[in-house]
């Protein structure tokens, strides 16, 4: 009862990491910039704000918070290389997860259905961990190289911060619970599976004989096939 639980457990996280995998690879805020908007009669700051959000498929630019364009971007060029580089690690995230989502709940139902095929099962279950895992690298990536990129802009001395502010947005925060989730799917079908395998093997392997009597070995085998059926003491 307590494995069925742990499982049930991890099926959750992995589902709930799939889909936030999904929400931070379609929003646009990873890295969010705030522009100060200069007044061209006096030359100074007039108070509104323009901010732009910079995500891996499009771009969004929102003025005093009156209004919002989104676009996707025109070009390659205008994309830093830590976005190109989380476009093709996300993209492949968002199959992994899904496919290890699918493996751990066949698995699972598969376990209800038929008790026989344990080594099916057990492969299943040890491949959607071992696919949540690598995700998680493949979601760290991106996240920690955009987080320090940011870092290192915000605390330039060539930019000037009285008209530029350089954020990191809501996706990256959001990158961590999401990495937390599918981690901890991947270590319990891991876990689960290494620590079963074992009994696995050797129920399938040992085979029960029940205790023999020597005399009854003796007159229902073949003479060749025969013990020693003499006692010690005849040879005295």
């Amino acid at each position: 009862m307590a494995w069925f639980l742990v499982q049930i457990i991890g099926i959750i996280c992995g589902g709930v990491g799939m889909v936030l995998t999904w929400i931070i690879t379609i929003m646009p805020q990873w890295r969010v910039s705030i522009l100060a908007e200069n007044n061209g009669i006096n030359g100074r700051i007039d108070g509104y704000w323009i901010s732009r959000w910079d995500g891996l498929w499009s771009t969004c630019v929102n003025q005093a918070r009156l209004s919002m364009q989104c676009n996707s971007y025109e070009s390659q060029v205008s994309l830093t290389m830590d976005l190109k580089a989380g476009r093709i690690l996300l993209s492949f995230a968002i199959t992994m997860t899904f496919l290890a989502f699918i493996f751990s709940v066949v698995s699972f139902l598969w376990s209800r259905c038929q008790e026989n095929s344990k080594v099916t099962r057990h492969c299943m279950r040890l491949t959607a961990g071992i696919l949540y895992i690598l995700s998680t690298v493949l979601i760290s990536i991106p996240v920690i190289w955009t987080s320090s990129n940011i870092i290192t802009k915000a605390y330039d001395s060539n930019v000037c911060r009285g008209a530029l502010r350089i954020e990191m947005g809501e996706a990256l925060f959001l990158a961590w619970p999401t990495i937390v989730f599918i981690l901890i799917a991947g270590i319990i079908l891991c876990c689960r599976c290494t620590c079963r395998q074992a009994c696995v093997c050797q129920e399938d392997k040992c085979d029960y004989k029940p205790p023999q009597d020597r005399e009854m070995v003796c007159m229902t085998s073949l003479p060749e096939e025969r013990p020693n059926c003499n006692r010690r003491s005849e040879y005295i």
